[in-house]
């Protein structure tokens, strides 16, 4: 059962994506080893519960009042194994052909990428967004996705998820990563310390993708600057009243 879950947790994610589910699939085995070298089998909710649980954006202080076996140690621990998990395994390396871009010229070897997340009621309707420019400023991709219900913060970083799964397609030698979110900016570059619970499970993923790009960087900006990730994430939103009228 806690398999099912923690799959659940991330289906939405996962849709035509062959090598993000080969990293989620890599990501459960990881928790399996770190199981079998926690035994939490008295828990009421299992260490594969709690992890979907706070990718789905639970109110972590709610858990606790409801399960007392639930706390910042334990979580803090469970993070710091699934992050050495994720250092010593090679996350970079998928066992199915990745899906490259057919346009892998050398004007595509250094691309910007514009990335964006927007929340309407924080939390409320979400929606990310993102631009890819080559090294000309010439516009070479842009793609919205509404991800339900969240938080400005966790859209920021579900925005940059997106942005390097798309990057990773170009087989790029350099990226720039642009944001207008100075927290994910920060953390990201190990300035700011992560200390959300739903954050850190977002902040472990980033890191296990960024392993497939040759060099990056990532560098903050003012929202003036970020017009055309913040119209697409928008354009995101919306995509959920589309939804809406169609049912």
């Amino acid at each position: 059962m806690p398999e099912l879950i923690f799959l659940a947790g991330w289906a939405g994610p996962l849709k035509g994506d062959s090598n993000v589910k080969y990293f989620s699939c890599q990501i459960k085995l990881i928790i399996n080893e770190i199981l079998q070298v926690n035994d939490m089998k008295k828990d009421s909710i299992s260490d594969h519960e709690l992890l979907a649980l706070i990718h789905k954006n639970i109110d972590v202080k709610r858990l606790k009042k409801q399960d007392e076996t639930i706390t910042k140690t334990r979580i803090d621990k469970l993070f710091q194994n699934l992050k050495i998990h994720v250092k010593k395994s090679n996350l970079s390396i998928s066992t199915e052909p990745e899906e490259k871009d057919v346009s892998s010229n050398k004007h595509l070897d250094i691309l910007t990428v514009n990335i964006d997340g927007a929340s309407r009621g924080n939390p409320g309707k979400a929606g990310v967004g993102v631009a890819i420019f080559d090294k000309d400023s010439k516009l070479v991709k842009e793609c919205s996705e509404y991800i339900g219900i969240a938080t400005n913060n966790v859209a920021e970083y579900k925005a940059l998820i997106l942005g390097i799964k798309e990057v990773i397609r170009y087989s790029a030698q350099e990226i720039l990563f642009k944001t207008d979110s100075e927290l994910l900016a920060r953390q990201i570059m190990g300035e700011y310390k992560v200390k959300n619970t739903q954050l850190m499970y977002l902040f472990t993923e980033v890191q296990g993708l960024l392993k497939k790009v040759p060099k990056w960087k990532i560098k903050y900006i003012p929202r003036g600057e970020n017009k055309k990730a913040d119209m697409l994430a928008n354009k995101g939103i919306e995509m959920s009243f589309e939804g809406d009228y169609k049912g």
